[in-house]
C-alpha cells in the first residue's frame, strides 16, 4: 500500500524541516511544486531522502487551483495507492504515525478530512474567536484520499484546497492539522495583503483583527495506536 505526499511551496524555509520530517515518519514518497522561492526552501527539501521530486515552478501569478492540479499529476506519476495534499506551512499531530494504516488499510472510506487548529503568532496558541473558532470546529480538509482517475482540483485562484471528483464516502478522522501559516505576525500581513490583491471584493480581515481575540494553549494528545 504505497502513500505518496503532494506539497506546494513557496519561501516556506521557516516550516519546511518540520513539516518534511514529519511526512518521513509515515509517507513513502514526497513530491512537491515549488513557485519560485528564493530562501532555503528548495535545500531543505531536497535534503529529505523521501523528497523523490521538486518542479521548479516559478510564476508571476498567484493560482492555487492550477498549482494544485499540477501537482496532483506528479503525484499521480508516483503510482500510489493513497495520495495526501499538503502545504508546507501544515503539521500533522505527531499520532498520524500510529493512526495512518487505520485511516488507509480499510475498505470504507475513500477519503479522509481533517479539522485545522491555526496557531497566532507561535506554535503553542492556536485562535478560537469568530471565524477562527467556525473553521476549526466545523471546517473539513479533505487531504489524504484514495488513487481515483476522476481527482482533481477546483480552477480557482484561492482557496481551492477540496479534491473533487471522489467516487465513494469519505469519513473525518479525529488526528489535526496543525497550521502554522499564523505563526510568524510577518506573515499573516503577506497573506492578507496578497489575498486582498487577488481577491479585492473578499473579506480578510479577520487575518489581521485582534479585537475579539481568543487563543487556547495547544497540548498534543496522546499517541495510541491503532490495533
Amino acid at each position: 500500500m504505497k502513500l505518496t505526499a503532494g506539497i506546494r511551496v513557496k519561501d516556506g524555509e521557516m516550516w519546511a524541516e518540520e513539516c518534511l520530517r514529519g511526512l518521513s515518519e509515515f509517507v513513502d514518497e514526497i513530491v512537491m511544486v515549488d513557485d519560485g522561492s528564493t530562501d532555503r526552501t528548495v535545500e531543505i527539501c531536497r535534503s529529505f531522502p523521501k523528497v523523490s521530486t521538486v518542479l521548479p515552478w516559478p510564476k508571476t501569478f498567484f493560482d492555487e487551483g492550477l498549482d494544485r492540479n499540477v501537482l496532483l499529476g506528479l503525484v499521480k506519476g508516483t503510482e500510489p495507492d493513497w495520495i495526501l495534499m499538503m502545504d508546507i506551512d501544515e503539521v500533522f499531530e505527531d499520532r498520524i504515525a500510529a493512526r495512518i494504516d487505520e485511516l488507509t488499510h480499510q475498505d470504507e472510506y475513500v477519503v479522509w478530512g481533517f479539522h485545522m487548529l491555526h496557531f497566532w503568532h507561535g506554535k503553542t496558541q492556536y485562535r478560537m474567536d469568530g471565524k477562527w473558532g467556525k473553521e476549526t470546529l466545523h471546517h473539513v480538509h479533505t487531504r489524504l484520499f484514495r488513487n481515483q482517475p476522476s481527482l482533481r482540483y477546483p480552477f480557482q485562484p484561492i482557496h481551492g484546497a477540496h479534491v473533487l471528483g471522489m467516487q465513494g464516502p469519505g469519513g473525518l478522522s479525529d488526528v489535526k492539522i496543525r497550521h502554522y501559516g499564523y505563526s510568524f505576525p510577518v506573515k499573516v500581513r503577506e497573506k492578507y495583503d496578497a489575498y486582498r490583491r487577488i481577491d479585492s471584493k473578499g473579506d480578510y480581515e479577520h487575518l489581521i483583527d485582534e479585537s475579539d481575540l481568543i487563543l487556547v494553549d495547544y497540548e498534543e494528545p496522546a499517541t495510541v495506536r491503532s490495533r
